[in-house]
């Protein structure tokens, strides 16, 4: 019996049949009405996704505000007149606060940290292109030496604008009545 193996008497039992379909519940209703019961598991399913999708699309929208309205603000100041300006400013601030307010619980702290790196990323990267001659060999190292000194305030503000909105959504999200204490609406319990 060497390199043989024992049989079991689930083996010997046959294959397994398939358990036959059970035809959908039916309650009585108070007019005596048979109504299908709905399956719940199904409605649940069905309500995830459509809140997986709205918090792709807020974190779309969210991405898009955080990179687009600075980035505009950028545009705006560069054909407004040389160099990075309020408008620009605005913009950062404005689409740093609005990414806060439209981001998900997990997707606060991506905002708050990545609104420094944009800002920087925005400013030097509108400079650059709209005076591309300006900045060759040791030009580059001014022009990102004055970049990141010129950029440093308003990488503040966004932030700090940042902060705010999400302090206020949760002061708000908090007391908000019959809503979960735990992000996303699920319970402690699990």
């Amino acid at each position: 019996m060497a390199g043989q193996r024992a049989r079991t008497p689930y083996q010997d039992a046959g294959p397994r049949t398939e358990d036959p379909a059970v035809p959908a519940q039916r309650t009585r209703a108070a007019g005596g009405d048979a109504e299908p019961v709905r399956d719940t598991r199904t409605q649940r399913a069905g309500a995830a996704r459509r809140r997986q999708q709205a918090r792709r699309r807020d974190g779309l929208l969210a991405a898009l505000a955080a990179v687009g309205v600075p980035l505009l603000g950028g545009i705006a100041d560069e054909l407004g007149g040389p160099g990075i300006g309020i408008l620009f400013a605005v913009g950062a601030v404005l689409g740093t606060a609005v990414a806060a307010a439209l981001c998900s619980w997990t997707g606060r702290w991506w905002v708050v940290t990545a609104a420094p790196i944009v800002v920087l990323l925005t400013a030097s990267g509108v400079e650059y292109v709209s005076n591309p001659d300006k900045y060759h060999g040791k030009g580059l190292g001014t022009g990102a030496v004055r970049w990141v000194v010129g950029a440093f305030p308003v990488m503040a503000e966004a932030v700090a604008a940042g902060l705010v909105v999400i302090v206020i959504r949760t002061v708000l999200d908090r007391r908000r009545p019959g809503r979960a204490a735990a992000p996303g609406g699920r319970s402690r319990r699990g």
